[in-house]
């Protein structure tokens, strides 16, 4: 299904003609269409842990590092939405250390890198710059911290992103969502030294802005049809009733929704209960070394 026949569906449950275009709006409708579609489906998003737009990634921390509480500060995706796990393990949240805060980072004092430190014999003054380290080991899309390099000190105390690695170079690229090559041809000669190691990382699950409308649940698509006609209801009618209907026909489409996306997968146990293991055993006869009257600690 396509952006405008989403669209269109919201539109039907305001009562309102059907729209022909969002990229060459010529109506009032399609101008208000095009406004409210991309907020309502990051809206949507947000509500629950969609498995169609699930996704894991390994994040880096920066080389800033938050003033108190916590270790590292690590960058967020570009298209993130929500939080589903931290760790490899996906566990959930609990019991995680974690914080989003402004300027899409997540601080957690969980640090699930190792830092083994490589040589560097060489770095190009060019576009992008290039480093030779014999047998690194990194790989594309992975961040370096690069320190104790002589000459050629711009690249110091940094974390760059790993591009174009073959066994014993790797270009530099910014550390960013979207990273950029990084131009050396202006800093001062490489002459000796350096290391490169492995900025510390943080596995997530997360939850990523899908705008592929073709991989959308059909499920999903009823919700964001009326989340949207929620959305736009007091520009095209102005009426509370109407809002209220869509707000109660989105409620139900959630609920189905999510039941059904819970079903795709079986559950995980995120936390054991000690607690309620000593009354399981307790009370089934099992009791410490044969004697049902101790539980077990």
């Amino acid at each position: 299904m396509t952006a405008l026949e989403i669209c269109n569906m919201a539109l039907d449950y305001l009562k309102v003609p059907s729209i022909d275009s969002l990229t060459a709006e010529s109506t009032k409708e399609e101008e208000i269409c095009t406004r409210h579609f991309a907020p309502a489906r990051q809206e949507i998003l947000r509500k629950h842990p969609w498995n169609f737009a699930k996704t894991r990634t390994t994040l880096y921390a920066v080389t800033t590092t938050p003033p108190f509480e916590f270790d590292y500060k690590f960058l967020l995706p570009s298209d993130f939405a929500r939080l589903c796990f931290i760790g490899s393990e996906n566990e959930g949240l609990v019991g995680k250390e974690y914080a989003i805060e402004t300027d899409n980072y997540i601080l957690s004092s969980d640090n699930y890198s190792s830092a083994e430190e490589k040589t560097i014999t060489g770095i190009t003054q060019a576009d992008p710059g290039v480093v030779t380290c014999e047998d690194h080991g990194f790989e594309d899309g992975q961040v370096v911290l690069i320190e104790d390099v002589a000459g050629m000190t711009s690249v110091n105390d940094t974390h760059f992103t790993v591009a174009n690695a073959t066994t014993d170079t790797f270009s530099l690229q910014t550390q960013a969502a979207t990273p950029a090559d990084v131009d050396t041809s202006g800093y001062a000669a490489y002459t000796s030294g350096g290391v490169a190691s492995l900025a510390p990382s943080l596995p997530i699950g997360y939850i990523f802005d899908e705008d592929d409308t073709t991989k959308f649940d059909a499920l999903f698509i009823k919700a964001f049809a009326l989340q949207l006609a929620v959305n736009m209801s007091y520009a095209f009618a102005g009426k509370t009733t109407l809002r209220t209907d869509c707000r109660n026909l989105l409620a139900e489409a959630l609920q189905e929704a999510r039941a059904v996306n819970g079903q795709d997968k079986p559950p995980i146990r995120i936390t054991r209960s000690r607690v309620i293991g000593a009354r399981r055993r307790y009370s089934s006869g099992l009791g410490y070394e044969g004697n049902p009257s101790r539980i077990p600690d």
